[in-house]
């Protein structure tokens, strides 16, 4: 068996470190979940817009929690990605005010404890998520002071999907 020249030998063992280590930082940014995420914040008003964006985006499934959903245009967006084939469903406080959405063109549930269903959340095909403190209403849009923040994390938006159809399970539906 030959053997290689010293600096040949060292060149190998330089030319396969550097392919491992170009191979390790491929892999660990493929598949770190920092890779996937990304996030933005809005604040009061621009909340609106970047959520009609979000509607027509989505691809395949649209899931949302809200205390209060009174925002008729907002409904009638959902309502146009449910008919173009996007699985939309929302959850709501069981409150006066949300009764509009029993005319919706999209599943809706009442949330049926006796607390508070408080949350402002929107998770968009599993990737996106919405976050925040704005209920989706005219004042909430445009009038309040909010802060919101959209979220690009598939680990925790699974989490979340997972947790929305634990609840969409054990809330109600109205007729």
């Amino acid at each position: 068996m030959k053997r290689l020249e010293p600096a040949k030998s060292k060149t190998a063992k330089i030319v396969a470190f550097i392919i491992v280590f170009l191979l390790l930082f491929v892999l660990a940014f493929l598949y770190s979940p920092a890779h996937w995420s990304s996030s933005e914040f809005f604040f009061d008003e621009s909340a609106e817009n970047a959520i009609f964006s979000l509607i027509k985006k989505a691809d395949h499934q649209i899931l949302i929690q809200m205390f209060s959903f009174t925002h008729k245009e907002i409904t009638a967006e959902l309502e146009r990605a449910h008919r173009r084939g996007v699985d939309v469903r929302v959850i709501v406080d069981d409150r006066e005010e949300n009764e509009h959405l029993l005319r919706a063109d999209f599943e809706v549930r009442w949330d049926s404890k006796s607390r508070l269903f408080h949350r402002k959340l929107a998770v968009f095909d599993a990737k996106w998520i919405w976050i925040g403190s704005t209920n989706w209403t005219y004042s909430g849009m445009g009038r309040n002071a909010e802060v919101d923040m959209l979220l690009a994390s598939p680990d925790h938006a699974l989490d979340l999907v997972s947790q929305f159809e634990s609840e969409w399970r054990r809330s109600k539906k109205r007729k």
